[in-house]
């Protein structure tokens, strides 16, 4: 489900820096879904530390999330400009600050998407938040990790272990 009221998204026990070790893993697999774990994340509170690590991964991949195929770069594009816009939006000053750069440069990406759903996202009034559908919610279960909320993944080892079986 889509909201606009952050606390009907926050995640009980969220653990953001695991979650960012997970995200590390994903994004480094080239794959289009490789940025929707920074997307499952994108309405969690996040510290300047945290945020810097994020526009750090955000400027690393950039370059190829945008050059792939028209498809999937609309795809991967438009979740990993938004999940830019919602952390930098949610953010206080100093969480700003760290994302600024990332910002600037995923409002520019988002507007070449000529899409009128993704600059919505990006720039509405209310900000969107939430899985948006079942898909969203299952991958956010597997992804993000919130130790001892038993909806989601325990630890960012638990993760590596499972893609180590498949």
């Amino acid at each position: 489900m889509l909201y606009h009221e952050r606390s009907k998204v926050l995640i009980p026990n969220v653990d953001v820096d695991q979650t960012l070790e997970v995200a590390e893993l994903e994004i480094q697999e080239n794959k289009v879904s490789s940025v929707l774990t920074l997307w499952a994340m994108r309405d969690q509170i996040i510290t300047p530390k945290q945020a810097r690590r994020v526009s750090a991964l955000y400027f690393e991949h950039i370059l190829r999330v945008d050059s792939e195929a028209q498809k999937a770069r609309g795809f991967s594009v438009w979740h990993l400009t938004w999940a830019i816009s919602n952390m930098y939006r949610l953010g206080d000053d100093a969480v700003k600050a760290e994302l600024n750069e990332a910002y600037v440069d995923a409002a520019v990406r988002v507007d070449t998407l000529d899409s009128k759903i993704a600059t919505a996202h990006f720039y509405g009034d209310e900000i969107v938040m939430g899985d948006a559908h079942f898909g969203g919610r299952a991958y956010a279960k597997g992804h993000i990790v919130a130790p001892g909320n038993e909806d989601y993944l325990q630890s960012a080892e638990e993760f590596k272990r499972s893609k180590e079986l498949n």
